[in-house]
């Protein structure tokens, strides 16, 4: 996906020390695999995580409430692909736009993270030791997020007009603690989360996000598939994607095809 993700004020004041896991800040104790520590699970962890669709509020469906913006957004296509001989009605563009931003806020987060040197370094260190978890705080940071997914309008195989949506997602993180083992992140304890950002289509704004607070989970667990920097470490949980019959979180999709 051709995205931009920038990490800020984290590589000089990002802090990390084996701790118990029971608890959030950082104590002088080392923890290892299997020990008595695992209990920050809770009801927490259940809850749900919220994807971009869901930050952007954006209606499911055709039926569903919608604003103004959403609305000459339908508006604009409606006209552009008006020429179009369609072979049946024209596609219900909702749900596809919706698919487009069903990507999770933790992955865009993480795959942040991953960029940062400073943790890369933990990751890399956390492999001689791979019993032991070591948790990582992060200092008070900004994450941004740029990525341009398209959707494909086709007939007969031929594209007949792409719909590209640019989306530019700003989060403010602060609180937040890493837990690494044997080279991945595999939980993050959250913090304070606040968003803003914006879906364009051309000269229109399809949905804009006001700088306000997100929802997390306290704890969340983070799949196989994207806690690892590389893609060797990863293979495992690459393949129960494909068996599943899904989209790798890092790989995910760039244009959709109607």
């Amino acid at each position: 996906m051709a995205e931009e993700i920038k990490a800020e004020a984290m590589a000089e004041a990002a802090r990390f020390q084996a701790a118990g896991e029971e608890s959030k800040a950082p104590i002088a104790q080392d923890v290892e695999s299997g020990a008595e520590g695992e209990a920050v699970k809770g009801e927490a962890a259940a809850e749900s995580v919220p994807t971009l669709r869901q930050v952007f509020s954006l209606p499911e469906k055709e039926t569903d409430p919608s604003d103004d913006n959403w609305k000459a957004f339908q508006e604009k296509v409606t006209k552009e692909v008006k020429g179009v001989k369609w072979i049946a009605s024209m596609p219900d563009l909702a749900p596809k736009v919706c698919e487009l931003l069903d990507i999770k806020v933790p992955n865009v987060l993480i795959s942040a993270w991953k960029k940062v040197e400073d943790i890369q370094k933990v990751l890399a260190e956390s492999k001689k030791t791979p019993d032991k978890i070591v948790y990582l705080e992060l200092a008070e940071h900004t994450i941004d997020y740029n990525t341009k997914p398209s959707i494909d309008v086709k007939i007969k195989r031929a594209t007949v007009k792409k719909l590209e949506l640019p989306i530019q997602l700003g989060f403010k993180l602060r609180g937040f603690v890493l837990k690494i083992q044997n080279g991945g992140i595999r939980e993050m304890q959250t913090g304070n989360c606040e968003a803003r950002g914006s879906i364009k289509y051309g000269a229109i704004t399809v949905a804009e996000k006001k700088l306000e607070p997100i929802k997390l989970p306290f704890s969340i667990k983070i799949p196989d598939e994207i806690a690892f920097l590389s893609q060797g470490a990863g293979n495992a949980g690459e393949k129960a994607i494909a068996d599943a019959g899904e989209t790798a979180p890092e790989k995910e999709l760039e244009r959709i095809e109607l």
